[in-house]
């Protein structure tokens, strides 16, 4: 974890360099010297231990051993003993008899006799050790990092394993230990488990099954060195996927990527990382008991680096993998599912996985933030259904420089159908705290959203008004959002007389065809657009022209209580009744009658069903280009039905 003098752990120099380029303000090192009774009782009650080493290459590499509750015990005053099973071989090594297994750390810390420091000198004190004993099923975790001070292994009767089952016990000689939060630990029941390991592979680039583990991966285990002095070993957690594979190829090599959420603010991990890239992970697979072992080198990317590898990130660490072990069930546990951490932020993509095509551009300013391009402020709402409004919004240069007003000129234009990304941050960021249990969620919220422009409004002037404040640089357009997160329910709060404003970040997404351009569809063939809600907003920009075609089919599917959304499009643009099949969901009352002859008279397409698989050659001969934009169901139907087909995804997630 760090150097530390004889009364109070202090901080070295890698983690203030951290807090430093965080801006975040040093505090006392919250570590103990030595184990605390509370420690001991909160590590003697967690099923699991993960043990971080360096191998004698200076490798750095983590496990994670146990499957019972007492896996680690207290034998001394300050003395843990570990035991867990492991399938290990006596082997000739070094002109000697040693004990050689799958598991890069207990084979380190059983087949070298000679405890080595990162500089290949002998250490007599024992060898550096950290570990983490967690208990996922109760969400607690502690810390410890001390010397392995003594090993032995027993050997099982002789069974039908691949290798020799055996019962490891360590002892470990604890220096220092820290407790730590419950945040981003997914609730398990951990139950212990008979391993029967296989080694798939030991190379590079990593196998399908390695990839797949770590595509569903929810909890990772790391390992950091502080040199010679000490060693630090945590967990990492979120929604599975949180950790991105953005190389794995012999050319490229294999390249780990994972944000650091909200934490506790000490950077110990980071800190070291700072100061040594050597770094240990393993990705357990609590269902199957496969493992994935790598061991390579970490870039900590703060910032504009970050943002411009993880979009939305400003922490993230890039894992350069320089050797990896993936084993089928080599784990002695398994783990039950429970509960996600109410913590967890959404899945934060790759800018190379990202559409290329109409993406936004965000605008860096000098500290590497993203820059606004305009101010936005609320001038109108119409509330369409309980849960959907119109608002309107006017633009302005943000600031009185011309720098500002060049900029706005520059940035602040869309086309028809892209979106416009803004910052609520000012308005419901509460700033950093530990915990918030209250709103779990708003700890890694960034507050910034995209919306959709539902109108056709000229961005390079304001709609003609009487309004004095329509000023020369100034333009307005329209959004249509859905209540339902904690930004558009500040949206919803609104009443006129307020003052609602906030930063322009964007504009991007992929347009429609020009309503002025009758053609645009080139020779491309007929397009069905799916629309789920209000995922018809992109569509609402679609000129009479383009919809008068005949070549663009809709299909929308909409609840019963949303009916006045419909009502509200169709009033609004020309041609789109005719073009269009409404597909009405949820309960269907007499009240919805009126609404429902209206849209029919207009040249609705009306069926008070779901859609089906059929209705996407609804009248088509051919087979369409097809563009659907709603939410995670009906997408996942959509791309079903529709196997094999060309499909345009219109994401939520800008």
């Amino acid at each position: 974890m760090h150097e530390a003098p004889e009364t109070q752990p202090g901080w070295h120099g890698g983690e203030l360099e951290m807090q430093r380029r965080l801006g975040v303000p040093t505090v006392e090192n919250p570590t103990v010297r030595g184990l605390p009774d509370p420690y001991v009782a909160r590590i003697e009650r967690s099923p699991l231990l993960a043990l971080g080493t360096s191998d004698r290459q200076g490798r750095v590499w983590t496990s994670v051993l146990g499957g019972s509750v007492g896996a680690a015990r207290r034998v001394a005053d300050g003395v843990l003993g570990l035991t867990t099973s492991a399938h290990l071989e006596r082997r000739p090594f070094d002109g000697a008899q040693r004990w050689v297994g799958l598991d890069p750390v207990l084979e380190t810390l059983l087949s070298e006799p000679e405890p080595q420091s990162v500089h290949g000198e002998s250490a007599d004190q024992g060898r550096l050790v950290s570990g983490l004993a967690i208990d996922l099923e109760h969400r607690d975790r502690v810390k410890i990092a001390g010397r392995l001070t003594g090993a032995g292994v027993v050997v099982a009767p002789a069974g039908e394993e691949r290798t020799p089952r055996a019962d490891v016990r360590l002892v470990v000689a604890v220096e220092e230990s820290l407790g730590n939060c419950p945040k981003y630990l997914n609730k398990r029941i951990i139950t212990p488990r008979l391993a029967s390991p296989e080694l798939v592979s030991a190379s590079i680039p990593l196998p399908a099954p390695a990839l797949e583990l770590i595509a569903k991966a929810d909890l990772f285990f790391l390992t950091s060195r502080h040199g010679d002095v000490s060693m630090d070993t945590n967990n990492r957690g979120g929604a599975p996927g949180f950790v991105r594979v953005a190389t794995n190829s012999k050319e490229a090599g294999v390249e780990l990527v994972y944000p650091e959420y909200s934490g506790n603010r000490l950077m110990q991990s980071l800190g070291n990382l700072a100061e040594d890239p050597a770094v240990g992970m393993t990705f357990p697979d609590f269902e199957t008991g496969d493992v994935l072992y790598l061991s390579g080198r970490a870039e900590v990317l703060v910032g504009d680096e970050a943002e411009s590898v993880l979009p939305r990130s400003a922490l993230v660490v890039r894992i350069h993998v320089e050797h990896a072990r993936f084993l089928a069930d080599a784990l002695p546990f398994r783990g039950q599912p429970l509960e996600r951490s109410p913590y967890n932020p959404p899945v934060r993509m790759l800018r190379a996985e990202l559409p290329t095509d109409g993406a936004s551009v965000l605008v860096p300013s000098h500290s590497g933030e993203p820059r606004s391009i305009a101010r936005a402020r609320v001038i109108d709402r119409i509330r369409l259904t309980p849960t959907v409004s119109k608002y309107l919004l006017r633009l302005s240069p943000d600031g009185d420089s011309s720098d500002a007003r060049r900029v706005f000129r520059e940035f602040a234009t869309w086309r028809p159908g892209q979106h416009v990304t803004l910052s609520f941050a000012g308005e419901l960021s509460q700033g950093w705290s530990h915990m918030r249990d209250h709103d779990p969620s708003s700890l890694n919220d960034d507050f910034i959203r995209s919306f959709t422009v539902s109108s056709r409004l000229n961005p390079a002037m304001c709609r003609a008004r009487s309004d004095a404040e329509c000023a020369e640089d100034s333009a307005e357009l329209e959004i249509t959002v859905r209540e339902g997160g904690p930004v558009t329910r500040h949206l919803a709060k609104w009443v006129p007389g307020d003052d609602l404003e906030v930063p322009v970040l964007a504009f991007g997404g992929v347009a429609h065809p020009d309503s002025t351009d009758p053609g645009a569809q080139g020779d491309e063939g007929d397009l069905v657009i799916i629309a789920g809600g209000v995922g018809i907003t992109p569509t609402l920009t679609l000129g009479p022209a383009a919809l008068q075609s005949g070549r663009i089919r809709i299909l929308w599917a909409l609840r019963a209580e949303d009916l006045a959304l419909a009502a509200d499009v169709f009033d609004r643009i020309e041609g789109l009744a005719d073009a269009t099949d409404l597909f009405i969901t949820g309960a269907v009352t007499s009240a919805c009658s009126p609404t429902i002859s209206a849209l029919a008279h207009r040249g609705v397409a009306v069926h008070s069903r779901r859609l089906r698989a059929s209705d996407l050659h609804l009248g088509r001969g051919s087979a369409p280009r097809i563009e659907v934009c709603a939410g995670r169901s009906l997408t996942a139907s959509v791309l079903g039905w529709a196997a094999g087909e060309e499909v345009h995804l219109r994401s939520f997630d800008f």
